[in-house]
């Protein structure tokens, strides 16, 4: 899996991620089953081209401003909220849980040629024993391949993304937003630093750029992420309903 060193790219979640090693972490286990509870202060997380019409079931789905910003889920209205997240670590019941959250405590990290396999160590995610090897008998366990698998298919949506917000961006369809929240207590809060599909300019398009978009096969995200507009008056419910928990 190569040699154990600490790398300098520390995105979300990821404070200290470190490449798996048999001579680093031969001797740990994968603590299991590991809850959602490094989530907890995450009001947004990124997501891919193909997770939108799920996630836009759940999540208002808007997109990072500025130059190369990808689509994210928006999980709570406040910084350090997480409305998914509940106090014992469970996830919402039944509610789509983004790519980007499931694949931790993992992630990929280019070294020169190769690709490694990272973990972010800590004691929440590593212990000595009583959960899942990541070796046996100086090999690396089906986990680990597992987990290399969902890395690389993750890194690939990732990928397909980007030249869809690159086109939305292009044809500017991306307009910045600053939504107004009602309370149920009357009040009401409000939300910028975010974009989303200005379904106005959509309409407005030209025939051949519409189609081009069909032929992408973008439209079920462009309309997803419209429609999950929606979603922002159910993270309003559940912040009044853990507010006055």
């Amino acid at each position: 899996m190569g040699e154990g060193a600490n790398t300098d790219m520390k995105p979300l979640f990821y404070d200290n991620p470190v490449t798996i090693s048999l001579e680093r972490h031969g001797a740990l286990q994968l603590r299991a089953p590991l809850d959602f509870g490094f989530a907890r202060e995450a009001n947004a997380v990124p997501l891919t081209l193909a997770e939108i019409p799920l996630a836009a079931q759940w999540y208002p789905v808007a997109f990072a401003a500025g130059e190369g910003s990808r689509p994210v889920a928006i999980l709570g209205l406040r910084e350090g909220e997480n409305l998914f997240v509940d106090e014992t670590g469970g996830w919402r019941d039944g509610a789509y849980v983004p790519i980007y959250v499931r694949r931790y405590p993992f992630i990929l990290t280019q070294q020169d040629d190769m690709v490694a396999l990272c973990i972010n160590e800590g004691e929440d995610v590593l212990i000595p024993a009583g959960g899942a090897p990541l070796f046996e008998q100086g090999q690396p366990t089906g986990l680990l391949e597992s987990a290399m698998q969902f890395c690389r298919s993750a890194q690939a949506a990732e990928r397909a993304t980007q030249p869809f917000v690159d086109a939305l961006r292009a044809l500017e369809l991306l307009d910045g937003r600053r939504a107004v929240i009602d309370l149920p207590d009357g009040g009401q809060m409000s939300l910028s630093g975010f974009e989303t599909i200005d379904e106005g300019r959509l309409r407005a398009l030209d025939d051949e750029t519409f189609l081009e978009l069909r032929r992408q096969g973008w439209l079920g995200a462009i309309y997803a992420q419209i429609q999950a507009t929606l979603n922002w008056s159910r993270l309003a419910d559940w912040a009044a309903t853990r507010q006055a928990a």
